[in-house]
């Protein structure tokens, strides 16, 4: 993932999963995180500011859905059958 100055054009970080897996949901953001899920069976949040690693939650298998936050949660579906309801509130 790549985050770029909307200004300049220029890089403001970037984040690898990982196990080098690719990212090929559409990321969410929500209170200065940023959510996405992976294909190696994870949900990631980043912090919006820094790309650093918030947290990460693993799921029964990929996650390519484009997650969604609201109300202090991020949802995600997996390749598992499963629709993951997370609480984002730190």
């Amino acid at each position: 993932m790549y985050a770029l100055n909307s200004a300049s054009g220029h890089l403001d970080w970037s984040y690898t999963t990982p196990t080098g897996s690719s990212v090929v949901s559409s990321p969410a953001v929500d209170g200065g995180t940023v959510y996405v899920g992976s294909e190696d069976d994870r949900i990631y949040a980043l912090s919006t500011a820094t790309g650093h690693l918030a947290w990460s939650y693993p799921t029964g298998n990929l996650v390519v859905s484009n997650p969604a936050a609201a109300g202090g949660i991020v949802y995600a579906a997996s390749d598992d059958g499963k629709l993951y309801a997370l609480a984002t509130v730190k």
